[in-house]
């Protein structure tokens, strides 16, 4: 039971001295601080979150090299994107933006079959 107690102050001491560090760094106090407020712009509205899409994995044997991609539907553009694969064997070669879609070019190093997928990030422009 003292053991416990012992724990508890050391945690609680542990966790008042990083408050107080971050709160002299400017960083974790609300009082002064480097936080501003922006204000509120009449008229207008947030953007939405954009939508995430994910395409069909492409399948790599040993040793060859292949792509991947994935369309934004209609009336949307790609933001960003990226590559997914089933393993650490498969080195991403590029990834990028091409048209309205997302594509990823990768390498299989290892000695089994393994996938490579992209993704891509689309808004209404």
């Amino acid at each position: 039971m003292r053991r416990a107690r012992i724990l508890a102050a050391t945690a609680t001491a542990v966790l008042l001295a990083g408050t107080a560090t971050a709160a002299a760094q400017g960083g974790g106090s609300t009082q002064g601080g480097d936080v501003k407020e922006v204000p509120a712009v009449e008229g207008v509205t947030p953007l939405a979150a954009h939508n995430q899409y994910t395409g069909t994995p492409t399948s790599l044997a040993p040793g060859t090299s292949g792509s991947a991609w994935v369309t934004c539907p209609p009336g949307e553009v790609p933001t960003g994107g990226g590559a997914g694969t089933s393993a650490f064997d498969i080195y991403l070669l590029d990834t990028r933006p091409s048209g309205s879609s997302w594509v990823v070019f990768g390498k299989n190093t290892g000695s089994t079959t393994q996938n490579i997928s992209a993704y891509v990030i689309c808004t209404v422009p």
